[in-house]
């Protein structure tokens, strides 16, 4: 598949921007807020030695929840809603030689389990009719490797960020995500802190569900449930 950036900065509108931990800290400290999305799992997922269930666990941490253990996936994430603050009026990117790997990957994808479809991205038809080949690009492989060694690395501490601030319901992963939004000074504290406070988690964990038969689930698995209302996050419903 070919593809080539043709300037049109669809992909700089409208959406969250996962970051590293430390591109986090910097994009805080630009004054920009980031946004913190949750999701939860345990292992009725996938098969425990599956190549699915090694990925994502990769990428998460261990957490109590009620009688047994889940696995919590955090992803902080600048907010580019209406459009990323780093987008000029000329549709450049005014911090590109900083911009945040996930910037440099796109349009490819970092999960090894979604598969790269042209009409499934913001980039117009032109994209995909000229350029390089994607699969050949030796740098753009290397970037993706990073990333995901970087969501193994920050896994821990990104949970310890969110325990450090109470942050500790979450979506049930494939159904839906919890987005808090703490003030950008809370939550840089708390990133720069993430190393000291990485310990094992000991705070107990919520999921919220909407869905009657995820919540019958959950229930029989004596898990947590967070039901009553509140204006501390939002909960995002994924489609099915």
């Amino acid at each position: 598949m070919r593809f080539e950036c043709v300037g049109c900065g669809a992909c700089c509108r409208g959406r969250f921007v996962p970051l590293t931990l430390s591109e986090a800290v910097t994009w805080l400290k630009r004054g920009h807020s980031v946004g913190v999305l949750l999701e939860a799992f345990d292992e009725s997922l996938w098969p425990v030695g599956s190549a699915e269930y090694a990925y994502n666990a990769g990428r998460s941490a261990p957490v109590p929840g009620g009688s047994g253990t889940l696995r919590v996936t955090v992803i902080l994430a600048a907010n580019a809603i209406p459009e990323c603050p780093n987008l000029q009026k000329d549709g450049l990117c005014s911090v590109y030689l900083e911009r945040p790997l996930v910037c440099r990957i796109y349009p490819m994808e970092i999960s090894p389990f979604i598969e790269l479809k042209p009409q499934a991205k913001d980039c117009p038809p032109e994209s995909w009719q000229q350029g390089s080949l994607l699969a050949s690009d030796q740098g753009l492989a290397m970037l993706v490797q990073q990333s995901r060694q970087s969501d193994r690395e920050d896994a821990r501490r990104k949970v310890a960020v969110c325990e450090s601030l109470g942050l500790t319901v979450a979506g049930w992963k494939g159904n839906g995500l919890v987005i808090h939004q703490p003030s950008v000074e809370t939550l840089l504290a708390a990133c720069e802190g993430a190393e000291v406070n990485a310990g094992a988690a000991a705070q107990p964990w919520q999921i919220k569900a909407e869905d009657p038969a995820l919540r019958d689930y959950l229930h029989t698995q004596s898990v947590p449930l967070a039901d009553s209302p509140t204006d501390d996050y939002i909960f995002h419903p994924l489609p099915r």
